[in-house]
């Protein structure tokens, strides 16, 4: 009998646990902090702000670099820092841009080259 008390008293503590995102989001998924976050605002404002047209950085670009160095290509980092925005900066950032920084600044092959064909 004791080995299923300590049984569920493991699940009970691991469940708060991953309820918890800022504790560990159950030891495998995205933990992300204040200051990932004012990194992405302010590498990528250009591309972010919602008094801007909605361009995707350039790959190359130093927001990119940002967003690959924070591992935000992979995961969910881009909607953890998503979730950490204030009222007011979700009145200046758009949340979905920030999102799709995940796609935007991915590195993988463009479609364009894989669809040329040669004469």
């Amino acid at each position: 009998m004791i080995p299923s008390k300590v049984f569920v008293c493991f699940l009970l503590v691991l469940t708060i646990i991953c309820v918890n995102p800022m504790l560990g989001e159950c030891f495998f998924g995205t933990k992300c902090t204040n200051q990932d976050k004012r990194q992405i605002l302010y590498n990528c404002v250009f591309n972010l702000k919602k008094s801007n047209p909605d361009t995707p950085p350039p790959r190359g670009g130093l927001c990119c670099n940002v967003v690959r160095e924070l591992r935000g290509t992979k995961g969910n980092m881009m909607k953890c820092i998503a979730k950490l925005l204030t009222k007011e900066e979700k009145e200046q950032y758009d949340v979905t841009r920030i999102q799709k920084l995940k796609s935007d600044c991915s590195i993988g092959r463009s479609s364009s080259s894989l669809d040329e064909v040669k004469s």
